[in-house]
């Protein structure tokens, strides 16, 4: 059960990493000054939640596994339009709240590791609904060339 617990800790910090890289990428990438903020603000909840699902971590024993440097898919990437930019940070806030998700149906983890997983999963799934409701203003405006 330990190894178990181990497993989703680490997924869950690797993902919380990408998160945080992805929305700094976003956020040099933007040029709406409130959508980088915003992005900053979630680049920075996201290493929060890395370092808390760190110390879970660390009660167990165990130190969190090194993350590959092109392993980053949440952000910016190529896009160049702030409509580009939040549409692929939506998507990836998707994919983390799944990740979210299938930690805490996996019930390997004891009550506190778990308490603390399912608030950063309220906090992902807040973000994401902020994300998609920005995405659907952006769809609304015409595109700017």
């Amino acid at each position: 059960m330990a190894k178990k617990k181990i497993l989703v800790l680490n997924a869950l910090i690797a993902v919380s990493r990408e998160g945080e890289l992805g929305c700094r990428r976003a956020a040099h990438a933007a040029a709406n000054p409130h959508l980088k903020s915003l992005l900053t603000s979630r680049a920075n909840a996201f290493a929060l939640a890395a370092q808390e699902l760190q110390a879970c971590l660390l009660e167990l024993g165990q130190l969190p596994e090194a993350m590959p440097a092109a392993a980053c898919r949440h952000g910016a990437g190529k896009h160049r339009s702030d409509r580009a930019i939040l549409h692929a940070v939506s998507k990836g806030e998707l994919a983390v709240q799944r990740r979210y998700a299938r930690a805490l149906r996996a019930h390997v983890l004891g009550s506190r590791m778990r308490a603390v997983v399912r608030r950063q999963y309220r906090g992902v799934q807040v973000s994401h609904e902020l994300f998609r409701v920005l995405r659907e203003q952006y769809r609304a405006q015409p595109a700017r060339p």
